[in-house]
């Protein structure tokens, strides 16, 4: 870990105009999001997201990103999983996606829901079918006791769907991020980085300008 204090990047980000932004953080992000696919972003829509336990504190993931409504942000698990049972436990959480390549960040801050089964339906069905045996095998973050336990269960779920359409899962579906706050963040010369932030008030947002 020698030097690591002298590992630094003088970003080149341009300032983001409060004036001329969408009024609408969705819409922004959107736009957002398009310029990290036109420069070939490696999964673009790889967010951090992290929930909160009353018996371990915060915990932090990287899932994706599957969906973009007007309301907020989809994404799909297990809901058994860690992230699942903190959500359900408390559902204030947070997103981050970070684009090194083009200097961009953005930060959600909100409440997470479970989206309807016929949503979650219709996801389903369009993954691959290995990806559905997987959902079926996999308790997501429990404990393996032996190697050999999450292949058998794969083979296992594999057989048992051989000649049929694979089901979804009841404990397996999508939740909705409503956003409480979105952060837009672009990394400019000498740490003097570019920051604005949408705050939800009633139906309506409030854009502020931020230190770096």
């Amino acid at each position: 870990m020698k030097g690591i204090q002298n590992l630094r990047v003088d970003y080149s980000g341009k300032k983001i105009n409060i004036h001329t932004i969408n009024n609408n953080p969705i819409n922004e992000f959107k736009i957002w999001f398009k310029s990290a696919q036109e420069n070939n972003i490696l999964e673009p829509n790889a967010m951090t997201l992290s929930t909160f336990s009353d018996t371990s504190g915060i915990n932090s993931r990287t899932v994706l990103l599957k969906g973009v409504e007007e309301k907020g942000f989809i994404f799909y698990t297990n809901y058994n999983s860690r992230k699942g049972v903190d959500i359900n436990n408390n559902n204030n959480v947070s997103l981050v996606f970070l684009w090194k390549e083009i200097e961009k960040q953005i930060i959600v801050k909100g409440k997470a829901s479970k989206i309807s089964k016929k949503e979650s339906k219709k996801y389903f069905e369009s993954r691959p079918r290995k990806s559905k045996i997987a959902a079926w095998a996999s308790k997501q973050s429990s404990e393996i006791k032996d190697e050999k336990e999450l292949n058998s269960r794969f083979l296992e779920y594999e057989k048992k769907f051989l000649d049929d359409k694979i089901p979804l899962p009841d404990f397996w579906g999508g939740y909705i991020i409503v956003p409480d706050s979105i952060e837009f963040w672009i990394g400019r010369k000498s740490r003097m980085h570019d920051r604005i932030i949408y705050l939800k008030n009633n139906d309506d947002w409030v854009i502020k300008k931020l230190y770096p």
